[in-house]
């Protein structure tokens, strides 16, 4: 039986449940308090802060007496790599649960039990995934879904993206709506994103779709880059998909090939205002108009169409390349701070690059095609920190974080390799960036708050807790034997740390932790970990 039809057959199964009155029709119902928040999207929210503000149970106390450990472990079929997510109160099989949703390279999708690891449904399949001999440039083997899913609470709809071959040849990617209590498919759905405006076509054997999706003003945007060497002909590509007619898909695509791929695994971050924000990494050409190594802008209005309207279209508003590449953005995706600043610089997006620089671009500055010149530009401030940020050892590989300490100040959290900056003396892990009000009309500086322990491969960390005193830092050290590691947040101090049981010898890449409801959900290969107070 092929992936497609025993996904259909799981659907059948379902539907069956449903009809027997198992399963609860409808979307999920409002959590209540002590269920503590949703983590809907990559980092918990569309500005991909990564921080879980709400979460009051993992206090740096309690984690630091002895009290956390892991409850729970689940074993799917194929490599995790997109960050799980988390919805308290869906009344499901009878009871109103906590559910954990997963994917995996398989083409799979899981619904868990929070509580306890257990199978609520799942695995529902989008297709079968791609073996990695069949594509020119892979990292993984096979390749099935691999950028973190986005869902929508008020519909009750989760959205996810695989790679799929559906005849044992030609490769396509697919993409999914899946009912949050059944996981079965909504109609009209799947369909392959295949844009037919003008234009390149999408090569699904050398586009990588690794970053998170994102959702706003019910459009699901996925972003596209390459896979790596082999595959230098990719460009960076936004397909857009309307919810509610998910054919008539619009796209960008970056004017040259081989160059400004979206490649960071937080994908494409949104203000609450609905503009679009994604930074792109260096490639073979260092012509400006190719929007390598940017931070592209889209506007929100006119907004996306979906019947040739004027707004029928997905086109930059204005772009500030930082760097020339080879070494410019494209570790991270932007994370857009919260507007608490009281001068005419409120508006700030923070971004990495690859070689280890961090920037700080004035949102409200990047009018035009080029809206600065380098790190010294009138729209953006940087600093070097990790390594020599001059194409040697180091670099930042993974999202950044943010957290509003109060009377710790604003903090945000850079996982990366080689030497910490001074003062530190560490060689990679996490350092703290504090953000120092600039003059008047600069953008304010970045200072060396704390680094933590030295690390060989962190990952993108995530923040739980409320400040001054609430607040942790949860990273993932990856390689053969992952670690998890809690930092108290002002002071990078050690809180905790465990050895995180992985399978197969080969190194892992650190998945993004989620922390909700008292517990944090990590991934390691095949396996779903949980940590709580016990």
């Amino acid at each position: 039986m092929t992936s497609r039809a025993r996904a259909r057959a799981l659907n059948v199964a379902a539907a069956g449940l449903l009809a027997a009155g198992v399963l609860v029709p409808g979307s999920a119902i409002p959590s209540t308090p002590d269920e503590g928040p949703a983590i809907a999207t990559f980092h918990g929210d569309p500005a991909r802060t990564g921080w879980t503000r709400d979460e009051r149970k993992l206090t740096p106390p309690a984690v630091r007496d002895g009290r956390l450990g892991e409850v729970w472990t689940a074993a799917l079929e194929g490599e995790i790599r997109a960050e799980p997510l988390v919805v308290p109160g869906v009344a499901m099989l009878g009871r109103v649960r906590t559910v954990l949703y997963v994917v995996t390279e398989r083409d799979a999708v899981y619904a868990l039990d929070a509580a306890d690891g257990g199978r609520l449904w799942g695995p529902v399949l989008l297709g079968d995934p791609v073996p990695r001999a069949a594509l020119p440039c892979a990292d993984v083997d096979p390749v099935g879904i691999t950028g973190t899913p986005v869902l929508d609470r008020g519909s009750g709809t989760l959205y996810v993206v695989g790679l799929v071959t559906p005849d044992g040849g030609h490769v396509m990617y697919r993409i999914g709506a899946l009912d949050l209590k059944s996981g079965m498919e909504r109609p009209g759905w799947p369909v392959a994103l295949a844009p037919a405006t003008p234009g390149p076509s999408l090569d699904a054997s050398i586009e990588r779709q690794r970053g998170a999706l994102t959702l706003t003003r019910q459009v699901v945007y996925v972003p596209f880059g390459g896979r790596g060497e082999g595959c230098r002909d990719a460009r960076g590509w936004i397909i857009a998909v309307p919810t509610s007619a998910p054919s008539q898909q619009r796209f960008f695509a970056t004017p040259a090939p081989g160059t400004a791929g979206i490649e960071a695994a937080g994908g494409i971050a949104a203000d609450t205002a609905g503009n679009l924000y994604a930074a792109t990494g260096g490639g073979d050409s260092i012509h400006p108009g190719d929007l390598g190594s940017s931070v592209v802008w889209f506007r929100a209005v006119p907004s996306l169409g979906v019947a040739g309207s004027p707004g029928d279209r997905l086109a930059p508003s204005g772009a500030i390349t930082l760097q020339p590449a080879p070494v410019g953005p494209g570790g991270s995706a932007p994370l857009l701070l919260p507007d608490q600043h009281p001068s005419a610089m409120r508006h700030l997006l923070f971004v990495t690059g690859a070689q280890g620089m961090a920037y700080l671009v004035d949102r409200d500055r990047m009018a035009g095609p080029i809206g600065g010149r380098g790190a010294t530009g009138s729209g953006a401030s940087s600093r070097c920190v990790f390594g020599e940020c001059g194409g040697g050892s180091g670099g930042i590989l993974a999202d950044s974080a943010y957290w509003d300490g109060s009377g710790a100040g604003e903090l945000v959290f850079v996982p990366g390799r080689g030497a910490q900056p001074s003062p530190c003396t560490g060689t990679g892990g996490v350092v703290a960036l504090r953000l120092a009000a600039g003059s008047e009309s600069s953008v304010p500086r970045l200072d060396v708050a704390w680094c933590s322990v030295s690390m060989n491969d962190p990952g993108a960390p995530s923040v739980s807790g409320a400040g001054p005193r609430g607040g942790i830092v949860w990273v993932m050290d990856g390689g053969v034997a992952p670690v998890l590691h809690a930092l108290d947040a002002r002071t990078g101090a050690p809180l905790y740390e465990a050895r995180i049981t992985a399978d197969g010898a080969s190194a892992q890449p650190p998945v993004t932790p989620a922390v909700a409801g008292g517990r944090v959900y990590v991934a390691a290969g095949h396996l779903m970990h949980a940590f709580g107070l016990r």
